[in-house]
């Protein structure tokens, strides 16, 4: 076979943890390539990397690129990653005259701390990108963490706009003389529903941006067409408003997941852990502001005060039973206050 066509193929990744810092290590001094340089982990493509897995279509292997790059970092380092995207290519000549093609992919750390394999990297950093500096690095590493630095700068306005149009969105929908349950609920409802839902998910490790656009947008149906079906027709109103500010089609439907699923009264699997959030956070949001569902329940609903007060304790009762165990841990003071306040459980009202 001609040697011209033959080339080692490696995969390398620029990896990004939540405080805006990039991993870095140092290879062995008995690396032939570039001893005592620091780089960033990755490895060679082999064939038996796809070769043996079935196939994505009737004759290829897809993204075998991500595959091997999530298997070689959790080799190297121990650490798990998500969200790989593409940075650049480059090639180079080996000291055995092999030319190398490398593929240069970033991704998001998601888990673990840094565990090196001894024998090819012997140290580690996380670094900025005016810390990176600093180091002795393979050259073109610090343009390729630049790039990603910038693209994620770039990404976070992004994602603050959108949430900041999506908050106005919502706010405004309050405002208008046709929402069913006038501005309170903005106040009242949405922005306890957003707190703990960003609470819930730093503390779980969860997709934050998810987690706030589906928050904000949660009971929207029911601002706009009433509490009816809200769930479905909240998640076909956040699609219809996502898809208009441009939002990435896989992420609305992320969204739309969250929001479908977040009604404790709905038998609807939750697949993701953001759902499940929200899902705790609406019930949370409760425990924040007894008056308005003791309003709805007066005003809305037409009980009288004595049906009102046992409405919404077992209406509490049933949303603290249905929580999460992170969550229940967070609520449970004002679980009890409530109880107390309306005499549930060991209170004095039946």
């Amino acid at each position: 076979m001609d040697d011209n066509k033959l080339h080692y193929i490696s995969v390398t990744g620029i990896i990004r943890n939540k405080e805006g810092k990039y991993l870095i290590c140092k290879r062995s001094e008995n690396e032939k390539a570039f001893p005592g340089k620091w780089c960033v982990p990755g490895g060679k493509l082999e064939k038996n990397d796809f070769i043996n897995n079935p196939k994505d279509t009737s004759d290829h292997w897809l993204n075998v690129f991500e595959k091997v790059l999530d298997r070689e970092i959790f080799e190297e380092t121990k650490v798990k990653i998500k969200n790989i995207g593409y940075v650049s290519n480059l090639a180079f000549i080996r000291p055995n005259g092999f030319s190398t093609v490398i593929i240069s992919l970033f991704g998001e750390h998601e888990s673990g701390d840094v565990i090196l394999d001894k024998e090819a990297l012997v140290d580690y950093a996380w670094v900025d990108l005016e810390e990176v500096k600093n180091y002795d690095l393979i050259e073109n590493i610090y343009e390729q963490i630049k790039k990603v630095d910038n693209y994620f700068k770039d990404g976070e306005v992004k994602k603050e706009n959108i949430i900041k149009k999506v908050r106005e969105f919502v706010e405004e929908e309050c405002k208008k003389p046709t929402s069913k349950y006038g501005y309170e609920p903005y106040e009242g409802h949405f922005i306890p529903v957003v707190k703990y839902s960003k609470i819930l998910g730093e503390r779980l490790n969860a997709d934050l941006e998810i987690l706030e656009i589906a928050a904000w947008l949660h009971d929207i149906g029911s601002i706009i067409n009433g509490r009816e079906n809200h769930h479905i027709t909240g998640s076909e109103i956040a699609e219809r408003k996502l898809t208009e500010l441009n939002y990435p089609a896989e992420k609305i439907k992320q969204v739309k997941h969250c929001i479908l699923t977040h009604r404790g009264s709905q038998d609807i699997i939750r697949e993701t852990i953001e759902a499940q959030i929200l899902a705790d956070a609406d019930s949370m949001s409760h425990f924040d502001n007894i008056v308005g569902p003791l309003k709805a329940a007066l005003v809305y609903e037409g009980l009288d005060q004595f049906e009102a007060n046992n409405s919404v304790k077992n209406k509490l009762i049933r949303s603290y039973n249905k929580l999460s165990k992170e969550a229940k841990h967070i609520i449970k003071p004002k679980y009890d206050a409530a109880m107390l306040l309306l005499g549930g459980e060991n209170g004095i009202y039946t």
